[in-house]
């Protein structure tokens, strides 16, 4: 609508159902909107930012909360300009440029975004800016204390409100893993704490990392969230400080969502190299004896092993469960001193996704023989195969009559939407565009070899097409994109047509259908 005076208006939509008997026919009404029209533009003097949840995750859950808006304030209330949006850091989280929805990454990386909104001038003068924090994270932060004291990991966003409602049906459990062995121990039973307080801490809980589950449980259904696990660092106040940076690189390939503790996309064959830098930072005690331990993943080939930039030899490689150690004897750190570590490997072969966290960490003797531990941060591989990998659910139709069905019979409810006739994961790590077809090998027939007087055919909203012996477009996928999962509504995707005229033999009548990936020419 085009206002033709200034002032304001009041709209409301009515819809009304009509019936034979007039009484019965429903009408619902919408809400009133007002449009405001004014006779000159209204410009921007203040502006604030803000946020419905200052804190969102970064792992999809049914119980966490992975999207929130921000909300321009702007005076005066007749602002006749318009609000842009922008984010910072794209690869933690995204925001709509009209709406302000930002959804967070669901790579589990985290960090602090800025949200900025830019109010544009309706008169063309200067526009205005303002901004405002938000976390995206997994539920729980990293914690730094000193030995002796203790440390407090509080759980973050929406699961750290929990307690405050009532009617909600959770549970809260903690665990502690242990940085070298990898052991799970729960910590807190049957406290269902939104938050957990170490005991006093030891050098040897340097490195622990921590996480809870929860599990909620609203209309009968249950739903369950594993937080991030949250690394707890503990400093010496005593004896030689050792610090660990630590970084991995893939030298093959360069996801942009690579950081220097985390790589994705990896695959069989791609050169890793994990960096270190250990420093003892003491200005009175030094570290002797020390060995530096670092977990690869199984089968991992070490190319080559550089202590200060000269190559060794004096290191192990010894199989343990699920990933091996690399073990380097013989380091030692004077006041002040650093030692630059480099480990150039090449990965295995990867059959699955899946992801592996390599905790290092050195241990050694201080000049009065005491023991000295210190953890490193995680570093993370996320791998994948560099296949398009699916799986295709057998389709159902029940059970039909002899003779009299009608026409379409629909499959059975498990392999309607939401469900996935089709599961695709696709990991290939250049995504060319990728076209499925799909076909009807040979006639619906029983173990008896009586053929089933019907066949499939397949409906969308195109219209349908016959699938005996004819192959047909089902799904496809661009240059740049994934393939995605395929689902289709009762009335659409494979049906079974049946000609209902004639007699059908009683028995368990199968065929087979083709699926078939082509590259796309469309690129």
């Amino acid at each position: 609508m085009t206002p033709t005076e200034v002032g304001t208006k009041y709209y409301q939509q009515k819809t009304a159902w009509y019936m034979f008997i007039s009484a019965l026919s429903p009408t619902v009404w919408s809400q009133v909107a007002a449009v405001h029209t004014l006779d000159s533009d209204v410009d921007v003097d203040d502006l604030t930012v803000t946020t419905d949840d200052d804190y969102i995750y970064n792992q999809t859950s049914d119980i966490t909360t992975t999207s929130t808006y921000a909300r321009a304030h702007v005076k005066p209330e007749n602002f006749t300009g318009t609000i842009k949006w922008s984010i910072d850091k794209p690869e933690l989280a995204t925001i709509d440029e009209e709406t302000g929805l930002i959804t967070a990454n669901n790579r589990s990386q985290s960090g602090e975004v800025t949200v900025t909104a830019t109010a544009v001038n309706s008169s063309n003068s200067a526009p205005k800016e303002a901004e405002a924090k938000l976390m995206v994270g997994g539920g729980l932060e990293d914690q730094t204390v000193n030995v002796g004291e203790k440390a407090t990991f509080a759980l973050m966003g929406n699961i750290g409100e929990f307690e405050e409602q009532e009617d909600l049906n959770y549970s809260i459990r903690w665990f502690k893993e242990d940085p070298i062995t990898h052991e799970q121990s729960e910590i807190e039973i049957g406290k269902n704490s939104v938050a957990h307080t170490t005991d006093a801490t030891t050098l040897d809980d340097d490195g622990a990392e921590y996480f809870a589950h929860i599990e909620a449980k609203t209309n009968g259904k249950t739903y369950e969230y594993d937080t991030n696990k949250a690394k707890l660092h503990v400093l010496s106040t005593e004896g030689p400080t050792i610090e660990l940076d630590e970084t991995i690189k893939n030298n093959t390939y360069d996801n942009n969502s690579d950081t220097e503790k985390t790589i994705y996309d990896v695959i069989s064959q791609d050169k890793v190299v994990y960096n270190s830098t250990i420093t003892n930072t003491s200005n009175g005690a030094r570290l002797k004896d020390a060995t530096y331990t670092v977990p690869l993943r199984s089968d991992t080939k070490v190319n080559k092993v550089l202590i200060d930039g000269e190559e060794t030899n004096d290191y192990s490689v010894t199989s343990g469960s699920g990933e091996d150690d690399l073990k380097i004897k013989n380091l030692a750190f004077g006041i002040n001193q650093s030692h630059e570590i480099e480990i150039q490997t090449t990965v295995s072969d990867v059959n699955s996704r899946e992801s592996f966290r390599s905790n290092a960490h050195i241990e050694g003797t201080d000049d009065n023989g005491n023991t000295v531990k210190k953890s490193g941060d995680t570093r993370t591989l996320n791998l994948i195969t560099n296949k398009l990998e699916y799986q295709v659910n057998d389709i159902d139709y029940g059970t039909i009559k002899p003779i009299g069905n009608e026409k379409v019979i629909y499959r059975q409810d498990e392999t309607n939407w939401p469900n996935n006739i089709m599961n695709v994961d696709d990991m290939r790590r250049s995504k060319s565009g990728v076209q499925l077809y799909l076909s009807q090998a040979a006639d619906f027939t029983d173990d008896s070899g009586n053929v089933l007087q019907g066949h499939l055919k397949y409906y969308d909203d195109d219209g349908e097409a016959d699938l005996l012996n004819n192959s047909i477009l089902v799904s496809n996928s661009t240059s740049g994109q994934g393939m995605n999962s395929l689902s289709w509504r009762a009335d659409k995707g494979v049906l079974l047509e049946m000609d209902n005229r004639m007699m059908n033999a009683s028995g368990n009548y199968h065929t087979k259908l083709n699926w078939t990936f082509l590259d796309s020419l469309d690129e």
